[in-house]
């Protein structure tokens, strides 16, 4: 949706090029809405991953490059058809992500912003936090397997930070979603773009709860906050949830991992997979769940639930970067018990429920309907292309 969201902002500052990306599994050629408007269009595939031994290998030789980023490093296919496909200037270049940044070689083509999104660093960091469950085995391989699995992922933090920084002093801009993250960053040329979602010509929500009643959690679930998020979801929330009402069913919506299709369970668990458009799925909602238990950024998923007006239950991390209220725009919990509480309170409560979508439907409206995150862009555009000294 940020990615959508910032290239129909940018097409529409003056003739643009776009180069893409596409997972192997996708269907080409990619077709653009028509508010998208490109000069010139080529999309390539995904670099491809190597043996785990190879990229492994090469990871622990380098020092500053993430494993994610090292992971496609490897092959230089994208990257030739990059620069085999790019002009020699440009009056403006944006890159999606710091990763894409160095897959395509760190080019200078013009003056550069690069849209960090997260934190990766931070969200590492965090990840380490959740690896090993309490009840998780004490023998002595697996102490050992969790030490090296810990300096592993210690060290991919220290990686992600130096790599941010490193991007960071190549570029005129970086940009990230919220105050909190350009402060932690502590770079001096980050900005912020905040996530933002079109406003839709009509919400999917509803006032009467749905019998059996329907929760959902929405998000590429091939992303690991996601991963960690379902699967905590159904084997820690869920059975709370259902000793209050067993007819409560979990969907799942979005592009899965095999981790994720494991958890399917009809009718109490539904793993719906990818699709087309989530409004269908926001339709049946009765509550929407963020059980976000590591990351950084702001959550698009958050925004597209209140503009649709269906109430939300978040952790914590899950509503960092945004100025909610709890108990008023949404309810905060972070633990299972205190998830499956606020749960009940949204199922059996109809008062509650319509003040919540109101007031989180006036929160969105004032601060991340659409145009608030395109009008800022196009000014940071405007700016770095007509002051940058590169």
């Amino acid at each position: 949706m940020r990615l959508a969201s910032s290239v129909e902002a940018l097409s529409a500052l003056g003739e643009a090029d776009l180069f893409t990306l596409s997972p192997r599994n996708r269907d080409l050629p990619l077709e653009l809405p028509p508010e998208i408007r490109v000069n010139r269009l080529k999309v390539a595939l995904y670099p491809k991953i190597p043996s785990r031994a190879r990229w492994q290998v090469e990871w622990l030789r380098k020092r500053g490059i993430p494993r994610d980023v090292v992971k496609r490093s490897l092959d230089h296919s994208a990257r030739s058809e990059f620069e085999d496909w790019t002009a020699d200037s440009y009056d403006l270049v944006w890159f999606s992500t710091a990763a894409l940044f160095g897959w395509m070689g760190r080019p200078h083509l013009g003056p550069t912003i690069v849209d960090f999104v997260d934190l990766e660093d931070e969200k590492a960091s965090r990840r380490t936090r959740v690896m090993t469950p309490a009840n998780a085995p004490r023998g002595l391989v697996h102490q050992l397997r969790r030490r090296v699995s810990l300096a592993q992922e210690n060290r991919n933090v220290r990686d992600w930070r130096r790599y941010q920084r490193s991007v960071a002093s190549e570029v005129d801009r970086v940009t990230l979603c919220s105050d909190r993250d350009v402060v932690r960053s502590g770079l001096t040329n980050a900005v912020v773009i905040p996530n933002s979602y079109p406003r839709p010509a009509e919400a999917m929500g509803h006032s009467d709860v749905a019998d059996p009643p329907v929760v959902l959690f929405q998000g590429t679930l091939a992303y690991k906050p996601n991963t960690d998020a379902a699967d905590w979801l159904v084997k820690k929330i869920a059975p709370r949830i259902w000793e209050s009402d067993p007819s409560v069913t979990v969907r799942l919506a979005g592009t899965p991992i095999p981790e994720v299709e494991a958890l399917h369970n009809p009718p109490s668990v539904t793993v719906v997979g990818r699709v087309p458009s989530m409004e269908r799925e926001l339709s049946m909602a009765d509550i929407a769940l963020v059980p976000i238990r590591f990351g950084s950024g702001t959550r698009v998923k958050i925004l597209e639930s209140f503009a649709h007006r269906v109430p939300v239950v978040s952790t914590t991390i899950g509503v960092e970067g945004f100025d909610l209220i709890d108990g008023v725009h949404l309810f905060i919990a972070d633990d299972p018990d205190a998830f499956a509480t606020a749960c009940h309170r949204l199922l059996t409560e109809p008062t509650l429920r319509s003040t919540m979508v109101d007031a989180a439907e006036q929160w969105y409206l004032e601060r991340h309907e659409g145009s608030v995150s395109r009008e800022r862009l196009q000014a940071l555009a405007r700016e770095v292309a007509s002051s940058s000294t590169g």
